[in-house]
């Protein structure tokens, strides 16, 4: 999986790898052809002023223990985005964990005649939460957290990068130094691998782009038919007022005729009945354009959105929040009808803005008031 910056650019992040005595750095350098070349290497007992940059890009490994490794499989005609929740209902069956305290990435593996399977890999949400907060406090941009395995069967791929260091003496150091070379060719790797990380939230940009032109175009739909249900009452309350006029006149010439006037009697409260429900039909279409509108955030509210999923019963919204009290703030407006389906700390990157800044994904689903 390669990772780009926000011109476009690979960015070759720094391999960092703990261990006992301190921490061990690598990192490679692309040519013009985009092969990987050792660019600089060193142990040392603090985190490098490399690392410390601000913005600076690295990759860590944790060892194979911390995390659960499966394979799940799924019908080939599973549609693309309901692979995620279909994965999830298998692979909570089958965690030693509970899914929602789970860090959980899958790949492609194999496809076959009517059935695909998935390489799944969890680690506890805990674990990756505090090399979320060492990044922070360090100041560099935590760009993934992997397995040790993979980045070592990545770095045996290129193994002339550890084999000429002075540390190849030292197994345990050899290791080390291989596991950090291994971390930083994910840049030039053209398999993609697990990352541990929310990559997949916050790198929706396109998705959340598409969504709100869903929105635009749901709203705007529903403008149309709002239009077009007044245009049909007018003629409809025109019509309601001949027929009581029609009856009164029938009423008047055929006094004598039971049945017929029965027959217009009837006739009337049928015509008062459609209206009646075209006017319930009315209020009904209004209702979701009005919850939809007094949900939406005012630009000052701190919130970006991923996407927007309107259901007749429920809207989900699924977005960035800047601070977890313009959050509240703002939750707190949508009354008892929300409920939060998840709320998890990310880094986010923006385009207008340098480096990263933390922020909260968050998923509310909001169910209308009865009319």
């Amino acid at each position: 999986m390669h990772l780009f910056s926000a011109t476009g650019a690979p960015r070759v992040p720094m391999g960092l790898v703990p261990t006992a005595q301190g921490w061990v750095m690598a990192q490679v350098r692309l040519d013009g052809q985009g092969e990987a070349q050792p660019l600089r290497c060193q142990m040392s007992p603090d985190v490098p002023p490399e690392v410390r940059q601000a913005g600076a890009a690295v990759v860590l490994a944790l060892p194979d223990e911390h995390f659960f490794f499966d394979t799940l499989s799924l019908p080939s005609t599973v549609a693309a985005e309901d692979i995620e929740f279909q994965l999830g209902l298998l692979w909570a069956e089958r965690l030693p964990w509970p899914l929602e305290d789970c860090a959980w990435d899958w790949l492609l593996l194999s496809e076959s005649a009517g059935e695909v399977n998935w390489s799944c890999c969890a680690v506890l949400k805990s674990t990756v939460q505090r090399w979320q907060d060492w990044a922070e406090k360090i100041g560099c941009s935590l760009l993934a957290i992997e397995p040790a395995r993979q980045a070592l069967d990545r770095e045996a791929r290129w193994p002339c990068l550890a084999g000429d260091s002075e540390e190849a003496d030292n197994s345990d150091d050899n290791r080390s130094l291989r596991l950090a070379w291994g971390l930083s060719l994910r840049t030039a790797d053209d398999r993609a691998g697990f990352n541990l990380l929310p990559h997949r939230a916050l790198r929706a940009a396109q998705a959340r782009q598409r969504g709100w032109r869903q929105l635009g175009v749901c709203l705007a739909c529903l403008v149309l038919l709002l239009g077009s249900a007044e245009a049909v009452l007018q003629p409809l309350e025109a019509q309601a007022e001949a027929a009581a006029a029609a009856q009164a006149q029938a009423q008047t010439a055929q006094a004598q005729q039971a049945q017929d006037g029965r027959r217009q009697t009837a006739l009337w409260a049928s015509l008062q009945a459609q209206a009646e429900a075209r006017a319930m039909q009315q209020r009904q279409r209004s209702a979701p354009l009005d919850w939809i509108l007094r949900s939406v955030p005012p630009p000052e509210a701190g919130l970006q959105w991923q996407s927007v999923q309107w259901q007749p019963d429920r809207l989900t919204w699924v977005g960035l929040a800047a601070s977890e009290l313009l959050f509240n703030q703002w939750r707190l407006g949508l009354g008892e009808a929300s409920v939060v389906q998840r709320w998890e700390p990310v880094r986010w990157s923006s385009p207008t803005s340098p480096g990263s800044q933390g922020a909260w994904l968050f998923e509310v689903r909001l169910t209308p008031a009865g009319p």
